[in-house]
């Protein structure tokens, strides 16, 4: 009972935690930045590039999806697209809007185990390597970008060992440590790639319906290292914490901290709605139970 009673009080707390960081990360934010021309911003928005960058998400939710099937059927569960593509969305749907409890991540490894029986610690191990592919990801496109920033003085040498290092060194890992899932090592870190490619797209698009002309690519980096902080759960889907980082990486590279903020709350927006379906889910329950049919 007591267990229980903790248990309780630590996800009302961890819940109260990230509303507190998310209030205070905003408020911040928010007094940094002229909310007027935030308003305006969003209002006059070109729509056409707005649903342009919709899809490129909903196209990076799906290779997201893919990606992390492959880690599921290294350990024995071979689970249809369709069936494990309504498991992402729910996962998406407990992390955005259900702050507490286990998580998205925490829920489908305990409904895997419950309703397939396979060991959590290999569910947990595959999804660890799953963000383990994200984060691989995410530094090569930021190293790949700074080629193109020479603002920054990064000798092309060190960006290009950085980039042969760290692909090394994840390799190495599967190699050694992680044999079950070397097989799909090549496949799952190019949709890993292309998942983070899509994203930046989806962010270029958002730049382009605010009418954007400049350069991009600073924009486009400090969007990456945001993408970082949605690693690590300390605020709601990553809101506050991205906008924190667009705030002051935008004044690091020189350009407009407006437009940075905004391209943040615009992302997040996205995000959020695309998240959505995933509430079918929590109130249907049994439309996503195991099925025979579903389950290669």
């Amino acid at each position: 009972m007591k267990t229980t009673l903790k248990s309780k009080i630590w996800t009302y707390l961890k819940v109260f935690i990230k509303f507190g960081i998310t209030g205070f990360a905003l408020f911040w934010v928010f007094s940094k930045t002229d909310l007027a021309a935030l308003y305006r911003n969003i209002i006059n928005s070109n729509p056409f590039y707005i649903f342009l960058a919709f899809v490129a998400f909903i196209l990076s939710q799906l290779i997201a999806s893919s990606r992390i099937r492959l880690f599921f059927k290294a350990i024995g569960l071979d689970l249809s697209s369709f069936y494990n593509y309504k498991l992402y969305l729910l996962g998406m749907f407990y992390n955005m809007f259900l702050p507490g409890g286990i998580g998205g991540d925490g829920y489908k490894i305990f409904y895997l185990n419950k309703h397939f029986g396979l060991d959590t610690k290999k569910l947990i191990l595959a999804k660890f390597l799953d963000k383990l592919s994200g984060v691989w990801a995410l530094c090569f496109l930021i190293m790949l970008q700074l080629f193109f920033v020479p603002q920054l003085h990064i000798p092309n040498g060190l960006i290009v060992a950085t980039l042969f290092s760290g692909t090394a060194l994840c390799y190495i890992l599967y190699r050694f440590f992680f044999g079950q899932f070397r097989p799909y090592f090549l496949n799952a870190h190019f949709r890993a790639f292309l998942l983070q490619l899509l994203q930046v797209i989806c962010v270029t698009f958002i730049l382009l319906a605010l009418g954007f002309e400049g350069f991009l690519l600073p924009y486009l980096i400090i969007f990456l290292a945001s993408a970082f902080m949605a690693l690590f759960p300390f605020t709601i889907g990553g809101l506050g914490s991205r906008e924190l980082v667009f705030l002051y990486g935008a004044k690091y590279f020189g350009v407009d901290p407006q437009i940075g903020v905004t391209v943040s709350l615009m992302f997040f927006t996205i995000s959020a709605i695309c998240s959505l379906p995933g509430a079918y889910f929590t109130i249907k329950a049994s439309h996503i139970h195991p099925d025979k049919n579903l389950v290669k």
